[in-house]
C-alpha cells in the first residue's frame, strides 16, 4: 500500500503483494481528478457533477471497504480508497465499481 496525492486528497493505493503492485495500479485505473478538498460539495455530489447520472447498485460496504452483493461471485476489495474529513469516504474497485460512504448514506455505482 502507498499514498498517491491528487487534488488535496490522499488516495490509498491498495496492493495485495509488493510484486503485484504494477498490475494492481493498472487495474485500479487513473485516480479521478473530479474529487477535491477545495470543493464545498460532498464526494457523491462531486461525482454526480462530473459524471452526471450515476446508476445505483445494491450491496453492502464493510468497515474496511469490501463490496459485498448477491450477484458477485466473490467479494470485491477496494484498490483505491480515500477519506475526506466531513465529506465521506470513496472506495474504487476493479471494473469501475465505486462506493461512497458517509454518516448518512452508502451509495454504490459503476462508472464506465
Amino acid at each position: 500500500m502507498f499514498i498517491h496525492h491528487v487534488n488535496g486528497i490522499d488516495w490509498l493505493v491498495i496492493t495485495a503483494f509488493e510484486e503485484l503492485k504494477t498490475m494492481f495500479i493498472e487495474e485500479a485505473g487513473t485516480i479521478p481528478s473530479c474529487f477535491s478538498t477545495a470543493s464545498e460539495l460532498n464526494l457523491v455530489d462531486q461525482a454526480k457533477r462530473t459524471y452526471r447520472y450515476l446508476p445505483t447498485l445494491s450491496g453492502v460496504i464493510t468497515d474496511i471497504g469490501t463490496y459485498q452483493r448477491q450477484g458477485n461471485e466473490e467479494d470485491l476489495n477496494p484498490q483505491l480508497a480515500c477519506l475526506v474529513e466531513g465529506r465521506g469516504r470513496v472506495f474504487i474497485y476493479h471494473g469501475g465499481f465505486v462506493a461512497f460512504v458517509d454518516d448518512e448514506q452508502t451509495f454504490i455505482t459503476r462508472i464506465d
